[in-house]
């Protein structure tokens, strides 16, 4: 009670819209889709409107296609608007500044940089209000109150530094989290947050789905005791797969709920207590998944997913492709929400390993090689030709290595790229991103 009471006061200090903004969702949680659809329509119309008066990057594709502003009014109206990409955005930052940002109140952000080109960006204070309490209100599919005991393992996405200065220990005093850089899980610090977790009682574990797995697996592995129950554990940044999942539930003895998000694109999507997809946002943004040429996508295609920011007037977003494929559902949810689902996401489109006849090669198909490896604590695929590959692997210890399950790999990989080149290097250690993130799957090609 005392630390709900903190966490609230210590939004309310830094933006006292926080709190209504929470209740707004809430309260929206269970509205039907034509209820949460009309809404958005209103929004989208409000926000292309603006972007066609005041941001000459849009009005410039309007005016050049003959676009009527007051012709979009839904989702099923954007596909004749281009798609927005990074490198639009790079080419000429001054066309994306609206003539009247001198009158709003926002803050200036970046991207974590995965793709090591981060991208320098301006998002309104409403949008990143919305997008917190968002976050806060999905945490609630757990169970989740505010104040409750969070637990943290990730990297500059979701913790600012990985030496935590007087300002950011405060933070998470106040937010009652206890939280643990992803970047260096060796087995010393793996024992130092087992330690501080035990002590603290976290209601909640909270991470990248990477640092969540490693930690899991630490704890299976060297059967280290835990002395916390876990309600449930929220992974995000990264895509879960299936067996990471099934690590971490078993781990820590409670559900996983993933999430998928971004506020340079405002996108927010999680599961819910029935994880059976991904529950999209429709309040702050608009989710398409679309095809290489921009057209939508029907349920059970994969495609591009992009973004429309529907409450950042400080850089609006519209049809932003976000860098990741996904997949809509063609079900409803049966906890009775009518929010509309994902089924899946898949990952980064720029780091699907491509064969030399041009298919593409999920990182899924090769993390479901390296779960059935025992030796193998952790994988990188990096393709820096078209026709040639680098596995690096870390193995538990260098004497376990297994000469036959290289052979192994090695037949399985070649039976779905056809002829490659194919080298394995036995590390220490794979490099992560500027974000903390482990890549499963690299290219450079």
């Amino acid at each position: 009670m005392i630390h709900n009471m903190l966490f609230k006061a210590g939004f309310t200090l830094k933006d006292r819209s926080f709190l209504k903004c929470y209740r707004f969702l809430k309260e929206s949680n269970f509205k039907t889709y034509e209820q949460l659809k009309a809404y958005q329509d209103k929004s989208l119309e409000k926000l292309v409107r603006f972007s066609y008066s005041h941001v000459p990057y849009y009005r410039e594709i309007f005016d050049n296609l003959g676009l009527d502003p007051k012709c979009i009014k839904s989702i099923e109206d954007l596909e004749a608007i281009p798609i927005l990409t990074k490198d639009i955005i790079r080419s000429d930052p001054k066309k994306f500044i609206p003539d009247n940002l001198g009158s709003q109140k926002f803050v200036s952000v970046c991207t974590g940089g995965s793709t090591g080109n981060p991208l320098q960006y301006r998002m309104s204070k409403r949008d990143e209000t919305l997008g917190l309490a968002l976050m806060y209100m999905k945490f609630g599919y757990a169970g989740y109150e505010l104040g409750d005991k969070m637990g943290v393992i990730a990297g500059s996405s979701l913790i600012p530094s990985t030496k935590p200065n007087i300002k950011d220990n405060l933070k998470a005093f106040v937010l009652n989290e206890k939280r643990f850089s992803g970047f260096s899980l060796d087995d010393e610090y793996m024992e130092t947050i087992i330690n501080a977790f035990n002590k603290f009682k976290p209601k909640y574990i909270r991470g990248y789905a990477t640092s969540l797995y490693l930690f899991a697996n630490y704890i299976l592995n060297t059967g280290a005791k835990i002395d916390f129950k876990p309600h449930g554990a929220f992974s995000t940044v990264e895509v879960l797969f299936d067996h990471q999942r099934k690590i971490i539930e078993e781990a820590l003895n409670c559900s996983v709920f993933d999430q998928y998000g971004m506020n340079d694109g405002g996108l927010n999507a999680c599961e819910c207590e029935v994880h059976k997809g991904f529950h999209i946002d429709m309040l702050r943004s608009i989710l398409e998944v679309a095809d290489d040429g921009g057209l939508p996508l029907g349920p059970g295609k994969e495609g591009h997913i992009l973004a429309t920011s529907l409450n950042n007037y400080a850089m609006p977003f519209i049809r932003y492709d976000t860098g990741d494929l996904g997949m809509l559902s063609s079900h409803s949810c049966e906890c009775g929400r009518g929010l509309p689902l994902l089924s899946k996401i898949i990952g980064r489109s720029g780091d699907l390993i491509t064969t030399p006849s041009g298919a593409k090669i999920h990182a899924a198909f090769f993390c479901n090689i390296f779960w059935q490896i025992p030796w193998a604590k952790q994988f990188q695929v990096v393709q820096k030709r078209d026709n040639q590959m680098t596995i690096k692997i870390i193995p538990d210890n260098k004497d376990s290595v297994n000469n036959s399950d290289l052979q192994k790999i090695e037949k399985i990989v070649l039976s779905r790229t056809g002829p490659m080149e194919i080298a394995f290097d036995i590390t220490d250690t794979i490099e992560l991103t500027p974000a903390g993130k482990w890549k499963f799957t690299v290219r450079e090609a």
